[in-house]
C-alpha cells in the first residue's frame, strides 16, 4: 500500500508494478481546528506564510487513510511515526 500527498493527488492505493496505483481511496484530511502540537505549528506556519497548497498537504498528512485491502482506517502521521521508531 502507498499513501500519496502530492500534485498527483491525495489518496491511499495498492501499488502495482504494471498498473501503477490501483484501488485509490481518498484521504480524510484533519480539520485545522483539530490539529495539535507539531501539526498545528506546521499548518499555522504554512497559512501565515501564504502557502495554501502546503497547508492543505499538512492537513492531509495529519488526517486519516483507508487501507484498500482491509478497509481499516488509520492516522497517517501516527502510523508513519510508529513504523519509523528506532529499534532498541
Amino acid at each position: 500500500m502507498t499513501v500519496a500527498i502530492s500534485g498527483y493527488g491525495r489518496y491511499s492505493a495498492i501499488r502495482d508494478w504494471h498498473l501503477g496505483d490501483v484501488d485509490r481511496r481518498g484521504l480524510r484530511p484533519a480539520s485545522p481546528e483539530s490539529l495539535s502540537g507539531i501539526g498545528r505549528w506546521m499548518h499555522e506556519t504554512a497559512v501565515r506564510d501564504g502557502q495554501a497548497v502546503l497547508a492543505d498537504g499538512i492537513a492531509h498528512l495529519f488526517g486519516q487513510a483507508e487501507c484498500p485491502r482491509c478497509a481499516s482506517v488509520f492516522g497517517i502521521a501516527d502510523e508513519y511515526a510508529s513504523s519509523h521508531r528506532p529499534v532498541k
